[in-house]
């Protein structure tokens, strides 16, 4: 792992797989996991991570992460975000990854660096998930919807069921998107409901419901365990040191 310096400030350290295929499609989706509110984002795109046939494009590393190291049965590890591709049921590409960057400027370089990447596969359409935190929350889980382009705003918030948000929107969840519009590529934000508690199944349960209506396809876990176990199986399979 190393560090770049450009202008006095250090940058996101991008390492590619080494067999990295050539792939291009206008129909390729990203998706954000990272962890935020009730672990939402993350619970579910880790779901995702073990449902699909998909394959690891790189790993980032970003020296404004947090300066905290992760340890699991005594196994150290950096903080990361990594990006998979998977082909079908439709073109994906999936960010997850154990951390964000803890500062204004490492938010804006590491979403840009992520977006350089999801360009060069041909991604034109962003989608963000994160937890809305609240005090009460509803047996549904309310859906919040947000976007820079009210087309895509009215289209989607009908189809999922959702509401319109107004408030802010901390980290990747929301700076992806609007990042993503000045570079001509569409947008939506998605905020569950949650306690805060993490890690939030239900509220992953109904994120990934969500990005079923959108993308049109079938993965979704039938009962909680099953959700429960895969996110179990991600923190092992899919966070091993690279």
């Amino acid at each position: 792992m190393r560090y770049y310096i450009r202008k006095g400030m250090l940058e996101t350290d991008v390492v590619f797989e080494k067999d990295l295929e050539d792939f291009y499609s206008e129909d390729v989706v990203l998706i954000e996991g990272l962890p935020g509110v009730g672990l939402v984002a993350k619970v579910a795109v880790s779901y995702l991570l073990t449902k699909l046939d998909l394959k690891r494009v790189c790993r980032l590393y970003s020296p404004y992460f947090p300066s905290i190291s992760f340890i699991r049965d005594g196994r150290l590890m950096f903080s990361f975000g990594d990006i998979y591709l998977a082909k079908s049921p439709r073109p994906m590409l999936l960010l997850y990854g154990n951390a964000q960057p803890m500062t204004s400027y490492g938010q804006y370089e590491f979403c840009e660096k992520v977006l350089d990447i999801a360009q060069k596969f041909g991604c034109k359409f962003v989608i963000t998930l994160g937890g809305y935190g609240k005090d009460f929350v509803s047996d549904k889980r309310m859906v919040y919807c947000s976007s820079t382009d009210k087309n895509v705003l009215e289209k989607w918030i009908k189809k999922i069921g959702g509401l319109r948000y107004s408030g802010q929107i901390i980290g990747a969840a929301g700076l992806l998107v609007t990042l993503a519009n000045m570079r001509n590529m569409n947008g939506l934000s998605i905020l569950i409901e949650t306690n805060g508690l993490a890690p939030d199944f239900f509220g992953a349960m109904r994120a990934i419901d969500s990005i079923n209506k959108i993308l049109d396809i079938n993965i979704r876990p039938k009962e909680l365990e099953e959700l429960s176990s895969a996110y179990a199986f991600a923190e092992i399979e899919y966070e091993r040191p690279y």
